[in-house]
């Protein structure tokens, strides 16, 4: 959750792991281009807030941060999903870490990758005030 010292902020990043698409026999229509290396993963769908994924993105490229976007159709299959819907909804964008071979007992992630996700978030928490429009405008 960001928050601030003076006001807690209603808001949260979900922090996961998502597909790659960047071996043989995954197809791109599914998920898109993302590869290992390309810095962490902005999800965009109905699950996740749209102006709050606009603003990690423009930190991201602020910031320098190499970054991909993602399309999550419906569910995110992440605690994005119950998060948004809380309280009567809290504004939620889902950043990943590319993760290849998902679910096998060879996944595989790049610490670089990992490393680039902790500072999105960090950048992403720092533009965080108690004035922050979440509104989609």
């Amino acid at each position: 959750m960001c928050a601030t010292a003076e006001d807690e902020i209603d808001a949260t990043i979900a922090i996961d792991v998502t597909h790659t698409s960047d071996y043989p026999s995954v197809t791109k229509n599914k998920i898109g281009d993302i590869r290992i290396g390309g810095g962490p993963v902005i999800e965009r769908g109905s699950g996740v807030h749209p102006a709050f994924a606009e603003m990690v993105g423009e930190v991201a490229a602020a910031e320098g941060i190499p970054h991909q976007f993602g399309a999550a159709s419906g569910s995110t299959w992440t605690d994005a999903d119950a998060v948004h819907r809380s309280r009567g909804g809290v504004a939620t964008c889902l950043v990943s870490v590319p993760n290849r071979y998902m679910h096998s007992p060879n996944e595989l992630v790049s610490l670089e990758d990992v490393d680039k996700t902790a500072s999105l978030i960090a950048e992403t928490c720092r533009e965080v005030t108690s004035k922050t429009d979440f509104l989609a405008r």
